[in-house]
């Protein structure tokens, strides 16, 4: 097969200007920063964990499969972020997020009955990104960890 160097020739007027490298990265970032998410979602959910991953505005980047799985009776995901469907442990979990994003320390929070012991714990770990990442999105991760019955057959992270 022969090629032609016209093929790829680029007749825009500002065609073989010099580029910022900035700008050809730039694109790239949300791309790779989505990956890596995947990736360690991925990861945490063949240990047996049920992740979600948090960007720093606590909005969810990624959920693995074990997460998704134990989403409905006491956390959704809404408007990009995980709520609990009780109000009041929403403001609770919400509170958590930010605190855990804010001041770099792990927090945990208590969804459903707690007389029945059903329901889902979740703790919600910090992850420390070098600031000048452009990579690097992920600032916490969400453990679930269903409890009582729902538990059964499930590995969690103790």
């Amino acid at each position: 097969m022969k090629t032609s160097a016209n093929a790829f020739r680029d007749d825009r007027p500002n065609a073989g200007a010099p580029v910022a490298a900035s700008s050809a990265v730039a694109p790239l970032a949300p791309l790779l920063a989505g990956a890596r998410a995947r990736g360690v979602a991925d990861g945490l959910e063949m240990i047996g964990a049920a992740a979600a991953l948090l960007d720093e505005q606590g909005e969810v980047l990624h959920l693995n499969a074990r997460a998704l799985s134990l989403l409905g009776d006491h956390l959704v995901l809404a408007g990009g972020r995980l709520r609990a469907r009780d109000r009041a442990l929403d403001r609770t979990l919400a509170a958590a997020i930010d605190s855990t994003l804010r001041d770099q320390i792990a927090s945990r929070v208590a969804l459903g009955d707690e007389t029945s012991a059903d329901g889902l714990g979740i703790r919600i770990m910090p992850v420390n990104a070098e600031a000048d990442d452009s990579f690097q999105l992920l600032r916490a991760v969400a453990i679930l960890e269903p409890r009582g019955a729902a538990a059964r057959g499930f590995a969690g992270l103790n």
